[in-house]
């Protein structure tokens, strides 16, 4: 597969802030990249660097095989949908769709059909007539995409494009985004905060901390096998839970989610529940064991504050110190590891 976009050893600084350092990273044609990470973690400072309404200070972008770190932001052929939309009130939804073709100078009776075919895919054709104040957000959301999308550019960026919207459409849009992506066979760079958007758009997910992609990879490998404490801390709606551990001579924290345990009357720790929550079909325990670790546990059954639970560890990853390897830990054949160390709270 071509490289659509390649970041090469790019280095961005706000005065003394290093929001990108020295990163290279290849997207692939058709891939469907999200870039996630805190806010404040320079994720949209990247995008506008791909369109180039943000300098680097070091490196550089490549778009198609072209080097394009000093070219002309207006030469790139590249549509962004921000967080707002940036749609025109005065206009209705058919000339907001139909006003980069116009400032190409586009002839009239090419706009037209162009406009409306990109409408129909995105299903939009019944409020082309109306003002964009009066549709939803997601419908909002999709007069965006058709603007971006009629002047078919070779790379999409979208900062942030459902924020705006309430739980229930984004949930909708999230999968008609997906799609659309896909129909289009366009690569899709997208920057959020938001994790369930990563897991559910992304082909890849590259999360960006301290100026730099601490991991990059399908979303479930980010989850499964996070290469760092901090990526094991940052992903999933729990932070991992961690303990010390010392794995083939070298020392380290033994990592698990609340779910990779089972709690069970013949489990072989022991903890005591402080909070609990239940969410779905199952509720989630924060514990405090004998030495006050403190964990969080997954149980199918409800139990009040102070229970004691016992639980087996049947998954984990090993973090060896400095938090530097990652193994992905077999387990014994007992369906557990070693009785856990003391620690230390």
């Amino acid at each position: 597969m071509s490289v659509k976009l390649r970041f090469e050893r790019v280095t961005k600084r706000f005065g003394k802030r290093l929001v990108a350092d020295d990163i290279t990273l290849d997207v692939d044609t058709g891939e469907f990249f999200v870039i996630l990470g805190p806010s404040g973690e320079g994720k949209s400072t990247l995008l506008r660097m791909v369109a180039g309404i943000e300098q680097l200070d070091a490196g550089r972008i490549w778009i198609d095989g072209q080097d394009v770190t000093y070219l002309a932001p207006n030469k790139r052929n590249i549509a962004m949908v921000f967080q707002n939309y940036a749609l025109y009130p005065n206009m209705n939804v058919f000339r907001n769709i139909a006003f980069p073709l116009k400032m190409q100078y586009f002839p009239r009776e090419e706009i037209e059909p162009k406009v409306r075919d990109v409408a129909k895919t995105l299903g939009i054709t019944e409020i082309l007539d109306r003002r964009v104040n009066q549709i939803s957000g997601g419908q909002q959301q999709r007069v965006a995409l058709a603007r971006a999308i009629v002047r078919n550019p070779t790379l999409f960026l979208l900062d942030e494009p459902l924020s705006n919207l309430d739980a229930r459409v984004r949930f909708a849009a999230r999968a008609e985004l997906k799609k659309i992506q896909k129909d289009l066979g366009q690569t899709f760079l997208f920057v959020t905060h938001d994790q369930k958007e990563a897991e559910t758009l992304s082909d890849r997910t590259g999360v960006i901390h301290l100026g730099r992609f601490e991991q990059v990879g399908p979303f479930s490998d980010l989850y499964e096998r996070p290469a760092t404490r901090w990526i094991g801390d940052f992903v999933g709606d729990v932070p991992m839970n961690y303990m010390p551990w010392t794995e083939s001579g070298a020392e380290g924290s033994l990592g698990f989610r609340p779910e990779w345990a089972e709690v069970s009357p013949e489990g072989a720790e022991s903890a005591t529940v402080q909070v609990s929550e239940r969410v779905g079909d199952f509720s989630y325990l924060l514990c405090t064991m004998a030495n006050g670790w403190r964990i969080y546990l997954r149980s199918l059954r409800s139990v009040d504050a102070g229970t004691e639970v016992r639980f087996n560890v049947n998954r984990h990853v090993f973090f060896q110190t400095p938090q530097a390897a990652e193994s992905a830990a077999p387990m014994p054949p007992s369906g557990r590891p070693e009785r856990l160390p003391p620690v230390k709270p």
